[in-house]
């Protein structure tokens, strides 16, 4: 009951023709004539079937001319490639063959397959995705490469956003090389120390887009002060609360984020000024007095004036009667 062969895991190596031979011995039921052996035997062609192992798209623009290349590598027999067009409202047509070269090339045993097309975006065209498209039928295998334009003037019809410190802000990605949509990513602010630091610190404040592409470019600033450019803002020696603003953008939006930083010691007057002079030392030990304690010193004052001026015109109109 043992005649099946099982080829697990199936490497291109066992491509090849395979023979089932059987033997059985007959004397056509005569036992004193010696048995003859009867051999039967079936072949099989095995065919192995690779898909593709990598998938690759790259461009090239002038204007609203595109120049489009998907690779296909490692996969036998050759892979098809197709072209297709998503529009915003996401309805998917194939775009049609024209101007377009394939290119197929053996490596080994397998076959890369490279297909070129040319294709011009139409005026109307704010955003266009184009998706290459990788079959290969033998072993069921779709792969999608995707890649957006995106026009450079939709950014100034998007609407700026302001949002608190810490929460997260959607800032959308406009090329995913991994198969799958990626509509959004996080613009990130981190503080070092942070955000809430004791008088006359100094703080780093970095911002981030994990994911982002193409990467955004950050501007900082302060009150009316001119922008600074750069991921990071450094701020020395903080001494009041303070909001500082970034704004990020690339070509398919814009965000901007406000960071608040807080001095955590309102009382300033702790901080004791020391210094040092030959083999003197001057410390400055006076303690703050509150609003409360001041009005209550004034008033006392004032008091205890009226009453030495009422005492000395008394005794000076006595003293003359």
């Amino acid at each position: 009951d043992n005649t099946s062969l099982e080829i697990y895991p199936t490497q291109l190596s066992d491509e090849g023709e395979y023979k089932c031979r059987i033997v059985v011995w007959d004397n056509t039921g005569n036992s004193t004539e010696p048995s003859v052996p009867i051999s039967k035997e079936a072949r099989m062609m095995l065919k192995v079937n690779v898909p593709p192992e990598k998938v690759e798209i790259t461009h090239l623009t002038s204007g609203r001319n595109l120049s489009l290349r998907c690779k296909s590598e490692g996969a036998k027999p050759p892979a098809d490639i197709l072209w297709t067009k998503t529009s915003p409202d996401g309805v998917e047509t194939e775009i049609p063959d024209l101007s377009k070269t394939r290119e197929i090339e053996p490596a080994g045993e397998l076959y890369d397959t490279a297909e070129q097309i040319f294709y011009q975006l139409q005026e109307n065209e704010m955003i266009a995705k184009i998706s290459c498209v990788v079959r290969h039928h033998n072993t069921n295998t779709t792969i999608y490469k995707n890649i957006t334009f995106v026009s450079p003037a939709i950014q100034n019809a998007l609407k700026v956003t302001i949002q608190r410190f810490a929460e997260p802000v959607l800032y959308s990605s406009i090329e995913n090389q991994d198969g799958q949509d990626n509509k959004a990513g996080l613009v990130k602010i981190s503080a070092d120390p942070g955000i809430k630091v004791p008088y006359n610190t100094s703080v780093t404040l970095k911002a981030s887009a994990p994911g982002v592409f193409p990467e955004p470019r950050y501007l900082w600033w302060v009150g009316d002060q001119t922008g600074i450019a750069g991921r990071e803002l450094h701020i020395d020696n903080l001494e009041e609360d303070k909001s500082y603003y970034v704004l990020g953008e690339n070509p398919l939006g814009r965000v901007v984020l406000e960071v608040p930083v807080h001095i955590t010691t309102s009382d300033y007057s702790q901080w004791n000024d020391s210094s040092r002079d030959g083999d003197a030392m001057v410390t400055d030990t006076t303690e703050g007095l509150d609003t409360g304690a001041i009005i209550g010193i004034v008033i006392g004052a004032l008091i205890a004036v009226f009453f030495i001026g009422f005492a000395v015109w008394y005794w000076t109109i006595r003293d003359g009667t």
